[in-house]
């Protein structure tokens, strides 16, 4: 009979971060930085998290593109899990909310319409799709800044932005009563 080789534990008591902490502590401030920027680079959700940690104002061009992708993610599931509880981005979900929210706030409205438009398309196909459509809060939430700016606007250009809203929700209740007051040209 063959005497079996000892394993090393698979729980090491050494801390990885202390080592990584170390060796950070090391380098020039210079240097420090490039690692940071290598990191972001290859990394999405590293660039995301210190553009907010280190709140970073965003240009308008920058801030259409992370707002479209961010809806990429926040809306994206397997389609074979269909009326299924499948994974959601919720952080995505968030960055969509501020996206839009900084679009409106900045003047930016007609590309937050075609934004908010998507959104609904995306957004109430993955509701549709889900089995409880948990994310409808959501993407209320995230267009709720963008209907706001449109009752101000009022008028035939927020009465067609909301019949296309409406057309475009496929599950037919987000933000269903405020489109349709938008739509009526009551506000």
């Amino acid at each position: 009979m063959q005497k079996r080789k000892k394993m090393p534990p698979k729980k090491s008591e050494v801390d990885r971060f202390a080592l990584i902490e170390t060796a950070l502590r090391k380098l020039k401030k210079d240097e420090l930085i490039e690692q940071f920027v290598m990191l972001a680079k290859h990394h999405d959700d590293v660039h995301r998290e210190l553009e907010s940690t280190l709140k970073i104002e965003k240009p308008v061009g920058l801030l259409l593109s992370d707002t479209s992708d961010a809806i990429e993610r926040a809306t994206n599931f397997d389609e074979r899990m269909l009326n299924y509880n499948f994974s959601v981005d919720w952080q995505a979900y968030e960055e969509v909310e501020t996206g839009l929210r900084k679009l409106v706030q900045t003047g930016h409205l007609d590309e937050a319409k075609l934004l908010a438009l998507e959104l609904m398309k995306q957004g109430s196909y993955q509701v549709e799709c889900s089995d409880e459509g948990l994310m409808s809060d959501d993407i209320e939430s995230c267009l709720t800044h963008v209907i706001k700016a449109m009752k101000k606007v009022g008028g035939d250009d927020a009465q067609q932005w909301a019949t296309q809203m409406i057309a475009a929700d496929r599950v037919g209740f987000i933000c269903n009563c405020v489109l349709k007051k938008l739509q009526s040209g009551k506000k």
